[in-house]
């Protein structure tokens, strides 16, 4: 009997070694895509009001893509995808698909399963500038409803022309720029009303920088260094 008890328990042991105990009962997840189009739009690829755009998942099913908030950024929510599978997509205008090397693909987690892209880029370098104008307001250096804030650099066509940050609250003001090399290493500076005269750290001081690294770069600055860390 004692050995009979000891067969079944090792029976039992392997059954659920064998397991894939990190599965869930329920094996599928939503995943939702985001889809930025202003670069396909402002070069005329993409017309919101006349052209469709849509999901293609492993070249086989489609899925249409909107924009209800008329921000540019079309979504689609695909249900009941299998946890753990990886799955290769296309987007594709007017039943164009884009043509990308390599191919986009991602995998089901868990949770978070949110993919945002930028249409015809594969995985594109993103810079968001942040700058905190607060003490310059305090201090009345800048008249947040008459002036405007904005960036020149080494990145900008033509050279140090200047991209106009907009205000996101808590005296916070960005803008976001994407398509620049990996491992660049930029040079900048603010400027109040695109004035050279009134930028940072004036009578020649130093630009700033920042070297460029793959995904999102968050950089994240109080103009002239004054008022925080």
């Amino acid at each position: 009997m004692k050995y009979f008890l000891l067969l079944i328990s090792s029976l039992l042991m392997f059954s659920c070694s064998e397991m894939p105990n990190e599965v869930p009962l329920d094996s599928h997840r939503s995943v939702v895509f985001n889809l930025n189009m202003t670069e396909a739009i402002n070069n005329d690829l993409f017309g919101s009001d006349t052209d469709t755009l849509t999901l293609i998942l492993d070249s086989i099913s489609q899925f249409e893509m909107s924009d209800e908030d008329s921000d540019n950024i079309f979504l689609c929510t695909l249900p009941n995808l299998i946890f753990g599978e990886t799955y290769e997509y296309q987007y594709a205008i007017n039943g164009i698909a884009e043509n990308l090397e390599p191919g986009r693909s991602f995998t089901v987690y868990d949770e978070g399963n949110m993919i945002s892209d930028y249409y015809g880029e594969l995985n594109p370098t993103i810079i968001t500038f942040l700058v905190n104008m607060s003490y310059q307001i305090e201090s009345g250096n800048f008249d947040s409803g008459s002036q405007f804030l904005d960036v020149a650099g080494d990145f900008q066509d033509p050279l140090w022309s200047g991209s106009q940050l907009e205000p996101i609250g808590n005296d916070i003001y960005s803008t976001t720029i994407t398509n620049i090399e990996v491992d660049q290493n930029l040079e900048f500076k603010f400027r109040i009303d695109g004035d050279w005269n009134n930028s940072e750290f004036p009578e020649n001081g130093p630009n700033r920088s920042h070297q460029v690294e793959q995904g999102e770069n968050t950089l994240e600055y109080w103009y002239n260094d004054e008022g925080g860390n």
